[in-house]
This record gives C-alpha cells, sequence and structure tokens, in this order.
C-alpha cells in the first residue's frame, strides 16, 4: 500500500496544485539571485524545494503515481544498501543491484583488519551502537534497497534535460566511445524489450553536430578523421564540398550556414523522466515491501517470509552521512534526527555530491544548465487572430542537433522535437555562455536566466537552423546571425537543472576512499559533464558490480579506466588540471563542447 504526505491510506490520486509562486516559475523568468551561487566553502547544498518547472516533469500519469511517493509512512531504520538519488543513475543503480540478488539483502561486510584497528574507547562505542539497535522496532524487515530522494521521484538532472540519448564518439577516448555506444545500445533494447517506444516517446534518430566556425569545425573534423576504423564508421562529415554517406548535403541537414557538420548515426530523443518512472513502478511491483508483523495466536510475532523488498522514500533529503566502528554508515534526512543504519551505501547525487562529500567539491561541481520547449514556427503563418491556425503545418525534422562555435559568446546548443502528434515543440537547451560566471558553482534550479531564455528563444531558426517545410530556408548571407523579436519563437516551458561537471570530463564511479570523506562500503557514480544519459545507466552497472564483488552480465563490459575514481587519478587531476574555476575565467573558456575537444586532445 502507498501512504503520501498529509493524505489517508485510501486517497486516490489527484491532480497536483501549484502555489502561486510555482506558477511564476513555469511562465516568467527571473535574474538569478544572489543565493544562487555556491557556498563560500564552495560545497553543493540540498536541491530547492520550489524548483523550475521541467516540461519533462508536467502533469502526467506517471508522475501523479509517484507524486510525493513513499512506499512505507515511517521512514526505515535501517536497510541493506540505501541509494541517495532517483535519477537514471539511482533508478538503473537498483535495478541491476535487485536483478542480480533477487532482492535478498547482501548482509553487512565487516570492516578490513586493515581499516579496523582497534582503538581504547571502540568497544564502548558499539555496546551504544547495539543499545541502538535493539530500540529499531522488528516490525518489518529491514529494505534491501531503501532509495532516498530530496524532492520529488527523477526531479532532478535526469527529469531537466534536453531529451537526448547520443553517444559523443569522437571527442571521448575510444574505451569510453564504445561504452557509451554500449550504454546507448543497452538503453534502446531495454526499451525495446519492455515495449516501452510509446511510453517514453523512443525515437531512433541520428544526431547531426553543426559547427558555426571555422577553428572549431577544423578540430572536430580532425578528431573525427583519427578515429580508429571502428569508430569511424560511426561518424560522417559534411560540408560544402563533402556529401554524407547517403549524399546528404548541408541543406539537407538543415543547417545550410554552418561550416561543416558531423553526423553521428546512433542517437534517440525520448522522455528521460517516463523511462526513470517506468523502471521506479516496476521495482515497486516486482520487490514489494513486506508487511509489517502481526501477532499471533499465542502472541508470537510471525512474518510472510519475504526479505528485503524495494522502497521509495520521496521528500527526504539527506543531510549527512557518517561511518560508524563497524564499517555500517549512519544516514541522516532532513525528517527527523534519527539515523538510518545502511549496510552500504550509493550516492547517485550528481551536481549535489559535495554536499555529502564536501572533499570532492573540486572534482564534482555543480553547474546549472538552462532548457526551453518552445513552438515550432508553422507554414504558412497562422493569422494574427490564430484563425487558420490548423491550416499551418509544422517542419518534422529527421535528426537531433548540437551547435558549436568558438566565439564571443561560445555556443553550446542541443536540440530534439518532441512528436508531431503532441504538437512538435523544439526542446532546446544551451547558451551558458550568457549566464552569469557561464552557472559555475550554481546548485539551484529554482529559477531561470533572463538572458539566456531570451537567446534561446530568439537564436534557434532560421539560424543556425532551417524550420521552413521543403528546407529552402534563409542562410547567414540573408539574414542576421543574432536573433532578436522577429526571430524569436514562443516557449511553453523555461527552466534550469543542475549538472555535475568533472574536473577532468569524466564521471567519477566506485568507492569513495577515506582520502575524500568516505571508507568501505561508501560509493558514488556520478560527474557525468551535463552527458549522462549515454553513460549512467551502465555505470550504475559497474558500481553495482563493484558492490557485489562480481559480474551480472557475462557481455565482457569493463568500466573505462578515465570513469574509475582511485586515489591515483585524484592526485593526477588535482596535479595536472585547473579547476572549473580556474578555467572559466581563462579566455574563451566555455566548459562546453569546445573545451571537451580540448581535453580529449590533452589526453591523447
Amino acid at each position: 500500500m502507498v501512504i503520501r504526505d498529509n493524505e489517508p491510506p485510501s486517497s486516490s490520486y489527484h491532480t497536483p496544485t501549484y502555489s502561486t509562486r510555482e506558477i511564476e516559475y513555469q511562465f516568467h523568468t527571473f535574474d538569478q539571485p544572489w543565493h544562487n551561487r555556491v557556498h563560500d566553502d564552495d560545497v553543493a547544498g540540498l536541491p530547492s524545494p520550489y524548483p523550475s518547472a521541467s516540461y519533462w516533469l508536467q502533469d502526467t500519469e506517471e508522475s501523479r503515481r509517484l507524486e510525493n511517493y513513499r512506499s512505507t509512512l515511517p521512514l526505515p531504520r535501517s536497510a541493506d544498501t540505501v541509494i541517495i538519488g532517483s535519477g537514471i543513475t539511482g533508478a538503473f543503480a537498483a535495478w541491476f543491484l535487485l536483478e542480480a540478488t533477487g532482492g535478498v539483502p547482501l548482509g553487512h561486510t565487516p570492516l578490513s583488519s586493515a581499516t579496523s584497528t582497534a582503538a581504547a574507547g571502540q568497544q564502548q562505542q558499539r555496546q551504544r551502537q547495539q543499545q541502538t539497535q535493539q530500540l529499531i522496532s522488528d516490525s518489518s524487515s529491514p529494505p534491501s534497497v531503501l532509495m532516498l530522494e530530496a524532492r520529488q521521484p527523477c526531479s532532478g538532472a535526469t527529469g531537466r534535460n534536453g531529451g537526448h540519448c547520443q553517444p559523443l564518439i569522437y571527442s571521448s577516448s575510444s574505451e569510453t566511445a564504445e561504452f557509451e555506444l554500449a550504454t546507448y545500445d543497452f538503453i534502446k533494447g531495454f526499451v525495446e524489450e519492455h515495449g516501452l517506444e510509446e511510453v517514453v516517446d523512443w525515437k531512433t534518430l541520428k544526431t547531426v553536430h553543426g559547427y558555426l566556425t571555422g577553428e572549431v569545425w577544423e578540430g572536430a573534423k580532425g578528431l573525427v578523421e583519427a578515429l580508429p576504423e571502428g569508430l569511424r564508421k560511426e561518424v560522417d562529415l559534411v560540408d560544402a564540398e563533402t556529401k554524407g554517406e547517403g549524399g546528404e548535403t548541408l541543406r539537407d541537414l538543415r543547417v545550410p550556414g554552418v561550416k561543416g557538420a558531423v553526423v553521428q548515426k546512433r542517437a534517440a530523443s525520448l522522455w528521460p523522466y517516463k523511462l526513470v518512472a517506468w523502471v521506479l513502478e516496476r521495482l515497486i511491483q516486482k520487490y514489494p515491501i513486506p508487511p509489517p508483523a502481526v501477532p499471533g495466536a499465542e502472541g508470537v510475532r510471525k512474518k510472510d517470509g519475504r526479505k528485503g523488498g524495494f522502497n521509495l522514500q520521496s521528500n527526504t533529503a539527506v543531510t549527512d552521512l557518517h561511518q560508524a566502528s563497524d564499517g555500517r554508515w549512519l544516514v541522516r534526512t532532513s525528517r527527523d534526527g534519527v539515523p538510518i543504519w545502511a549496510n552500504r551505501v550509493l550516492l547517485a547525487t550528481n551536481g549535489y555530491t559535495s554536499k555529502l562529500l564536501p572533499k570532492m567539491k573540486d572534482l564534482i561541481v555543480p553547474v546549472r544548465s538552462q532548457v526551453a520547449a518552445l513552438r515550432p514556427p508553422r507554414y504558412p503563418p497562422t493569422s494574427p487572430t490564430g484563425k487558420g491556425k490548423e491550416k499551418g503545418k509544422v517542419a518534422e525534422l529527421e535528426y537531433s542537433y548540437a551547435f558549436v562555435s568558438e566565439e564571443k559568446f561560445p555556443r553550446d546548443e542541443y536540440l530534439i522535437q518532441r512528436p508531431l502528434s503532441s504538437g512538435g515543440e523544439l526542446i532546446y537547451g544551451g547558451a551558458r555562455s550568457h549566464a552569469d560566471a557561464k552557472a559555475v558553482g550554481v546548485w539551484q534550479d529554482d529559477d531561470v536566466e533572463r538572458g539566456v531564455a531570451t537567446y534561446l528563444r530568439q537564436n534557434l531558426a532560421p539560424y543556425p537552423l532551417d524550420l521552413s517545410i521543403d528546407k529552402t530556408g534563409a542562410v547567414p548571407s540573408q539574414t542576421p546571425k543574432d536573433g532578436d523579436e522577429t526571430t524569436e519563437l514562443k516557449a511553453t516551458y523555461q527552466w534550469t537543472g543542475i549538472m555535475g561537471f568533472s574536473r577532468d570530463a569524466s564521471p567519477w564511479v566506485g568507492n569513495v576512499p577515506e582520502s575524500l570523506g568516505g571508507g568501505e562500503n561508501l560509493f558514488v557514480c556520478g560527474g557525468y559533464t551535463g552527458h549522462g544519459m549515454p553513460q549512467a545507466a551502465l555505470a550504475a552497472r559497474m558500481v553495482v558490480e563493484e558492490i557485489l564483488g562480481r559480474k551480472v552480465r557475462d557481455d565482457g563490459l569493463e568500466l573505462p579506466r578515465e570513469m574509475r575514481l582511485t586515489e591515483e587519478r585524484v592526485n593526477w587531476v588535482r596535479e595536472n588540471t585547473k579547476t572549473l574555476k580556474e578555467q572559466q575565467e581563462a579566455p574563451g573558456w566555455s566548459a562546453t563542447m569546445p573545451e571537451l575537444l580540448g581535453a580529449t586532445e590533452r589526453r591523447a
């Protein structure tokens, strides 16, 4: 039975209501307030309780079913594995862990002898812990997996992104590129295996990376041409002199004004929240929480024999982690001061990781992204009165897009189109070069920046993207490159989300060493640098395999070396890589695709 805050157990689902402030967030834009910057010590705060309204988090059947979801009204006082975060990383980590164990708890792994040297007061501390544990009711078995989410399920980066799933083949190491292709194939196969194509609006397509300035185009082209044969066949180069594999020209790709385009052959668009929501609901159904024990005929408490299960707790922010002397972790939340005892903990917190691991504040930095859902132009245009709207047609895009330049304001935009059946809205994000300090260090997603919002609305068509029905739109020689009111598209949603930028542009996956505030049985999986969809699902599998100490599938997949969290990597990064703040202050820095291109060259 599902119990929700402030609802009787028998209450049915309802349409959520919004406060005046929440409505303002959806339909208006605000300048970024000072309090959105990181704290003085550069540590992220907790997710904002009033986030901006994301297109993906609008009122749907899935969002109503999971709204304020809590598997049990009381917060469990112990759990086998606690996963903090309910986005794509947390959801698939729970999926792989529960599928591998059948929902059976792994049990407690004591500290190794190397880290469990006895101190004079430790025996007394253990006795106090045992006494505390005796106070915890045994009315129900601790869950195998307890997932704690600060807000609504999947309301962080996964529920606030651009709707892409595209491997970035040519600006990564070959090992990472192969891993991203494997992740894309896994998600595509997962969607098909479970018949979710219509549920999550999955659309398989190619993606076009349009380079607007010559320098970055030459750099991208050089990286593509240097790819090994197996990866080179995944990518096409198109410019004024070179056509694509199928004879496509830049005009065919709807980017007639760019210097050149990289066409990646494996990509997709989807509704990310609905994918994660399906996974969470499936886990809730397949691994239910055992009912509480009941008094037997002779006063003996009986249970139904089930153990573990999957317990999801919304609106439960984790405020502190502390390791006990026996290796277990004490997890404190915003709901009360009583800790949850966990045999192990996985942080799937991405941009918010430094809140719980302050010593990782320079390795995973919150960076705010901004996205808009734009109504595409109709041809012929509708009349000023709105009459004849049904006669206007909307161009149907065959590709997803990214636009890159290195100018005074470097471009780093990305775009997908929603199905025409739902209006064909254009999900367009990026433009961080127009944000205050490029939004580096911003950890709150409760507002949008006016300058970024205006830029996104005005700078999509006709340049760099041709949205005409017959692909005969103007090119830069016929229209100004900088948009204005005449090129502005109407936004139905404008929102922000918090990414976790890695100092060396690769995720951090694995056991957290003591030097970073961790220890045995504490794991992290995050720092995707705005590129989580083609990395997170299988990165979650890799960290689950580290937890289990064995493979969950015999397919030979390995975690790329540059994603592994080791003290050696931490030391190398700190000695050889500037902090994100220092990179931001460098001339022309953008922490976007051009920066990633440069990072790839440095790693080569």
